[in-house]
């Protein structure tokens, strides 16, 4: 044997052949894992894609309320539903709140209406809501809101010049299955701002249909609410 020619022999032949084949395991299950993450963001971006509009047409003569829904989605939240939601999201925030303005309170608060007012007819154009509290709840619930949350609420403004700002509101649905466009109970959380702390309010809500005497809010109203404070 000729040195050094026939000692120049790597010590293992088939290391190139190890590492190239690695290499490409590596970048094919590399090149796999994009394409799945591709796929992915490629779905999800179809499907935030997918809205249906939700409309409600008014008459200008202050007629019935229309609801125009687009249905193209086969998990899809019911028209009376959301209404439901907007009526209790609204409730809750005036029957929480005290303004700094003596007069909006007064207007929110207000009795001096009935169920075929303007203000329990017709949307308000002002911004202030006459009466939203009596146009959107029962006689049994208005009454007990003037029997046990006015009074204090008068001492409040009065003597505290204290001002109520409702945070958050959440709301859902007790069991799914018994929201119909008739009604439903729901569940509700309310956090309110106080000025000095933040207020956690919580309860039930049962949101009853009479198109006749609340054409204001689609026929939908509030006829038990019950709301405690946990903190």
């Amino acid at each position: 044997m000729k040195y050094p020619d026939d000692f120049n022999t790597p010590a293992f032949p088939a290391g190139k052949f190890v590492a190239v084949s690695r290499f490409m395991a590596v970048t094919v299950m590399v090149l796999f894992f994009l394409i799945i993450c591709l796929c992915g963001i490629i779905l999800w971006a179809k499907r935030t894609q997918e809205v249906s509009p939700f409309l409600i047409a008014i008459n200008p003569n202050g007629e019935k309320w229309t609801v125009v829904a687009h249905d193209n989605h086969k998990n899809q939240i019911p028209a009376y539903y959301v209404l439901q939601e907007s009526l209790l999201n609204d409730f809750t925030r005036n029957w929480f709140t005290i303004s700094d303005n003596i007069l909006d309170n007064q207007a929110i608060w207000s009795d001096e209406c009935n169920r075929n007012s303007p203000e329990c007819v017709n949307a308000s154009t002002d911004g202030i809501e006459t009466c939203a509290i009596y146009c959107s709840a029962s006689d049994y619930v208005f009454d007990d809101f003037k029997k046990t949350v006015l009074p204090i609420y008068s001492d409040l403004e009065s003597k505290d010049a204290v001002i109520w700002r409702v945070v958050d509101v959440n709301i859902r649905p007790v069991d799914m299955q018994n929201i119909t466009e008739y009604g439903g109970v729901w569940k509700l959380d309310a956090l309110v701002d106080t000025g000095l702390e933040n207020i956690v309010f919580s309860g039930y809500a049962r949101v009853a249909y009479d198109k006749m005497q609340y054409p204001k809010t689609m026929g939908y109203y509030v006829s038990e609410y019950y709301m405690y404070r946990m903190n």
